[in-house]
């Protein structure tokens, strides 16, 4: 199994289940409230302890009871917290989860760190793949270095506002595109990730996912069919750390693919932001497909 670095969130996710989807002028009827651990780079971190991998988590909390709990849980999860950064006089976020009878999720951004707030690990951290849940200037130039030596860069696409975010794989959603980025997903992609940039990964909800290639490869999976959905938060980190896990262990893109849509399925009919302790029931070792 592979070390991997997660660069990302780790949040105190307060859950208000409501009895409609939310909408303008709306009376909605909510639930009792609870708080449990979240955020993309805990909800990616812990997919991946599960698959085996040797996991660091490279976030930052505030120095305060949410924090304190939070570093707490992710020890006992048996993820590397040396990487945990508790910022003295900081709150850690604590976003507003509201969640439908459908198990979709409306999410309140309630942000007290900023995506800066955590320093940039150093440039020759032992880690073997990189997983980026975060937009954080200060980590373009490990994730160049890294792009350029041939490791696994796995990121998320940024927002305008970051013109260069190295990787090799981009992650981005059908729903975050601009009109611009759907006319050349590829082109866009490409100027600024790098000529590093081996595929760029846009997931389609219902539609399943496709990846896009350098040479106008295009490998499409459909969705994996679910019985029931009953939360949706933290499906597209599950989905990334899934896609992180086929491709670290040297998997074709369509399998690696295939074994992210099961992943985010399998995360999606189970209540909680971090995924369910039986993330990859039914997986067995040969279903990685052949190597790249």
């Amino acid at each position: 199994m592979a070390h991997v670095l997660v660069m990302g969130g780790l949040n105190a996710d307060e859950i208000v289940p409501v009895d409609a989807p939310p909408r303008a002028g709306a009376h909605l009827r909510a639930g009792p409230s609870h708080v449990r651990p979240g955020g993309g780079g805990a909800n990616a971190g812990v997919a991946l302890r599960l698959a085996g991998h040797r996991v660091t988590l490279w976030v930052a909390v505030g120095d305060d009871a949410d924090g304190r709990w939070l570093i707490d849980h992710c020890a006992a999860l048996g993820l590397d917290i040396d990487g945990l950064h508790a910022l003295p006089g900081a709150t850690t976020n604590r976003p507003l989860i509201l969640v439908d009878p459908d198990g979709e999720r409306t999410l309140i951004a309630r942000r007290s760190l900023p995506h800066d707030a955590v320093p940039a690990p150093p440039l020759n951290h032992p880690a073997d793949a990189l997983l980026v849940k975060t937009f954080n200037p200060a980590f373009t130039p490990m994730m160049a270095a890294r792009a350029v030596a041939g490791a696994l860069v796995v990121a998320h696409a940024p927002p305008s506002s970051l013109e260069t975010w190295p990787a090799t794989v981009w992650v981005t959603s059908e729903r975050e595109q601009t009109d611009a980025e759907r006319d050349d997903p590829w082109g866009w992609a490409r100027t600024r990730a790098g000529e590093a940039l081996r595929w760029l990964v846009i997931t389609r909800g219902a539609d399943g996912a496709e990846a896009l290639g350098p040479g106008g490869e295009r490998v499409a999976v459909p969705a994996v069919p679910v019985t029931r959905v009953v939360d949706t938060t933290g499906a597209g980190d599950v989905f990334a750390a899934g896609l992180t896990h086929g491709l670290v262990m040297g998997a074709s893109i369509d399998a690696a693919l295939a074994m992210a849509a099961r992943w985010a399925a399998r995360a999606i009919q189970a209540e909680g932001s971090l995924p369910p302790a039986d993330l990859l029931r039914g997986d067995a070792p040969d279903t990685l497909g052949g190597a790249v």
